[in-house]
C-alpha cells in the first residue's frame, strides 16, 4: 500500500519524505516531523479556531468504546459494499473528519481482504482523535488538519468520505478528480428517535440534505442505508452514545441522570449515505476553482 501524497499546508508544494521517513519536507524548506504515534500534524496555528480544536480526549475515548462494541457495524458494512461496487480497483480515498478512525480502518481492512491496496488518508482537526486513529493502522496516512485546507494535490482523489462532518464545497472541488465520488453519511429522520424522545419534551423529525450544501458540480446519484435498532446495556454504553451526539451536550442534567439510571435502552439508528458524483462544469475544466480559505475557516 502506497502512502498518500501530501502537500505543504504553508505553500501547497508537494511534501517528500526525508530523514528515514520521519520528516515531510517541501521544496521551499517547510518541514513536519512525524509524531511518535505515526501521524502528521499539518494544522497551522493560524488555522485553529481554538487552542485545542475538535473532540477532546474524553469524547474520543467514548467514541472508541462505543464503535468498537459493534453497534454501528451495519453502517460500516454499507460503506464497504458501496465502495466495492463503485470502484472495483485500488483508488485514492480521503476520510475527512475521520475521528478515531473506526470507519477509515474498517474500510481499509475490508478493501485489503478484497485485494485492493488503496491510498487512504484519515484527516481530522482533533489531534486526540488522530492520535487514537493512528493506533488502528500503520498503512493509512493519518494527519491532523482542516477540511478547509485538505492537504492533498489538486484533482488527486477518487473518493471522499464525510461521515457526520462538515461539508465544504470549494475544497472538495479542488481535490476530487472529474467523475469522482463523494459519500456523505448523515442522520435520517428516525435516527436515535427513542433516545431523543427521552431527552426532549417535543421531538421534531428532520433530515439533512447534503446536496444543498454543494455547488451544481455535484449530483446526487443515490441514497443508501436503512434504519435498524440497537440495544444499549448499562450506563457506560448509554453515556458513550450521549458523548457522541450533540444531544448529550444540550440535555438537562436531570434528563442525563434519568437516562444513566436505565438498565437498558433500545433506540433506532438511521444513518443514510448520499452517493454524489462530482463533475466540473465546462467553465471549470481548465483547473479547479481557487478556494477562499479564509472564508471557509471562519466556519471551522
Amino acid at each position: 500500500m502506497q502512502p498518500m501524497q501530501l502537500i505543504c499546508p504553508v505553500c501547497s508544494d508537494l511534501l517528500e519524505l526525508s530523514n528515514e521517513g520521519r520528516t515531510l519536507r517541501c521544496i521551499s524548506g517547510h518541514s513536519f516531523d512525524r509524531a511518535k504515534q505515526g501521524y502528521w500534524n499539518l494544522l497551522l496555528v493560524q488555522s485553529k479556531r481554538s487552542k485545542d480544536p475538535g473532540d477532546n480526549p474524553e469524547m474520543v475515548q467514548a467514541r472508541t468504546r462505543f464503535l468498537d462494541s459493534g453497534f454501528y457495524q451495519p453502517v460500516l458494512q454499507t460503506l464497504c459494499e458501496t465502495l466495492d461496487r463503485l470502484v472495483p480497483n485500488p483508488v485514492a480515498v480521503a476520510d475527512l473528519g475521520c475521528g478515531e478512525g473506526y470507519y477509515t480502518s474498517g474500510l481499509q481492512q475490508h478493501r485489503l481482504a478484497q485485494g485492493y491496496a488503496d491510498e487512504i488518508l484519515g484527516l481530522d482537526i482533533s489531534k486526540h482523535a488522530v492520535r487514537a486513529a493512528a493506533r488502528r493502522s500503520k498503512e493509512i496516512t493519518w494527519a491532523v488538519g482542516s477540511s478547509a485546507r485538505i492537504p492533498v494535490a489538486d484533482t488527486s482523489l477518487d473518493l471522499v468520505l464525510i461521515i457526520f462532518s462538515k461539508i465544504l464545497s470549494e475544497p472538495l472541488e479542488r481535490v476530487l478528480k472529474p467523475g469522482a465520488t463523494l459519500l456523505v453519511a448523515y442522520p435520517g429522520p428516525a435516527h436515535l428517535m427513542s433516545l431523543r424522545e427521552l431527552i426532549y419534551d417535543e421531538v421534531r423529525e428532520s433530515e439533512s440534505d447534503p446536496i444543498s450544501q454543494l455547488s451544481d458540480a455535484f449530483t446526487l446519484e443515490k441514497t443508501l442505508g436503512s434504519p435498524f435498532e440497537i440495544e444499549l446495556k448499562g450506563n457506560q454504553q448509554i453515556s458513550d452514545l450521549l458523548a457522541m451526539t450533540p444531544h448529550g451536550q444540550r440535555m438537562r442534567e436531570s434528563k442525563r441522570e434519568q437516562l444513566l439510571s436505565l438498565e437498558s435502552l433500545v433506540t433506532e439508528v438511521d444513518i443514510r449515505f448520499a452517493q454524489i458524483r462530482y463533475q466540473p462544469r465546462p467553465s471549470d475544466t481548465d483547473g479547479a476553482r481557487d478556494c477562499d480559505i479564509e472564508r471557509q475557516l471562519e466556519n471551522e
